[in-house]
């Protein structure tokens, strides 16, 4: 077993981290170490209809899962006791078969083929080398929401710093994840961007899922109650739910002291008819989730058109990849097990002056079909 924990450490010293990783997946073949991510993809017009017909393809992702993370964690296991606190882990999927407990049944069910954090940077970072983002001509933005659980050791966005070895990263997001920054705030951030360089942005909504499996709740460090997440996409749900509904939805919220969530709630306001009259439970708060993914890539999308349609701005950018989906937070309180946080993939897409590429099949397989409408969702 030490001897081969010794060839381990070897292999990742001789190939860095990612490769040793591609190594052991591909069955300790050094071609498949070395074999380039597949950039097979299909490019479409910005304004096309687009139809994917790989999301027609049902794959049996815990089965995938069992056949890529056993022989992973057998080869590994060996290496724990040679790490700080066992730090070298197996990729983790949601969809994997296993009795994780309440969290984990809860977020198969809400949020399907949902990956922890490290393993969606490391799929999404391999595809970026392969596309040419290298740390000196990478510009990162994150529009996720404003929430202190989202900006720890082991958010998202820590991870791509780390894989993509990008120094800062350019807050577009606030409340909900939606990008407050506005006009001049992405006008600022696309400026930013290294002379010929490229642009990656993540983006989405974020919600909790307590230890019980609750959707919308989360155990934060120091409390000792169960806590909203997000608060602002739950709290605009419950004062839409408990309005008159003779009453519109305030249409001019740019006076008010509370801008961001009463957009949210104005912008929603039309959106969730098919709750009203339905109690709040797991289902609704992900409807809602959804909702406000919806809102995220509205606005995101409105925004970096207003500057990728002027003629000179592909002459300073070559290229903006968008990763879109759902942020779900796990607790971190007394008495809780912790771990990673998740992300629901649904949208993977590389904008340039040519076209739209959409590298979403390639990066994550084919999950769940829900995905589909917001892949179909045009930049346009």
């Amino acid at each position: 077993m030490l001897l081969l924990g010794i060839h381990l450490l070897v292999l990742l010293t001789m190939l860095g981290f990612d490769k040793a990783l591609i190594f052991l997946l591909s069955g300790g073949s050094f071609a498949g170490a070395f074999a380039p991510v597949s950039t097979n993809t299909h490019v479409t017009k910005l304004s096309a209809n687009n139809v994917n017909d790989d999301d027609d393809i049902v794959i049996d992702t815990a089965t995938r899962e069992a056949r890529i993370t056993a022989p992973l964690s057998a080869a590994l296991a060996s290496l724990v006791p040679l790490t700080t606190g066992g730090i070298i882990a197996s990729p983790q999927i949601s969809n994997a078969a296993s009795d994780g407990g309440s969290f984990e049944s809860s977020l198969r069910s809400n949020f399907p083929g949902s990956l922890s954090d490290s393993a969606v940077a490391l799929r999404v970072a391999a595809a970026l080398r392969e596309r040419g983002y290298t740390p000196t001509n990478t510009l990162v933005g994150s529009s996720l929401c404003s929430d202190e659980i989202n900006d720890t050791s082991e958010s998202l966005i820590g991870d791509f710093q780390n894989k993509l070895g990008v120094e800062g990263v350019f807050n577009l997001g606030g409340l909900g994840g939606l990008p407050f920054v506005g006009i001049s705030g992405m006008g600022a951030f696309t400026s930013h961007c290294p002379v010929d360089g490229k642009i990656f942005i993540v983006f989405g909504p974020h919600v909790g899922i307590a230890n019980d499996g609750t959707v919308g709740k989360i155990e934060r460090v120091g409390k000792d109650s169960v806590s909203g997440a997000c608060g602002a996409g739950i709290g605009a749900y419950k004062a839409i739910m408990a309005a008159d509904s003779s009453k519109e939805a305030p249409k001019d919220v740019l006076g008010t002291k509370d801008f961001q969530e009463e957009y949210i709630i104005s912008q929603l306001s039309n959106r969730l008819d098919a709750l009203k009259g339905k109690e709040t439970d797991n289902e609704s708060i992900t409807y809602v989730t959804n909702k406000m993914y919806d809102l995220v890539w509205e606005m995101l999308r409105s925004e970096i058109n207003t500057f990728t349609t002027k003629p000179d701005f592909w002459s300073g950018v070559s290229e903006i990849t968008l990763l879109g989906g759902i942020v779900v937070n796990r607790g971190h309180g007394e008495g809780v097990q912790g771990g990673e946080d998740y992300y629901q993939p649904l949208m993977l897409k590389s904008l340039t002056k040519d076209g739209e590429v959409d590298s979403y099949g390639e990066v994550f397989g084919q999950f769940p079909a829900l995905a589909k409408p917001y892949r179909d969702a045009k930049y346009v």
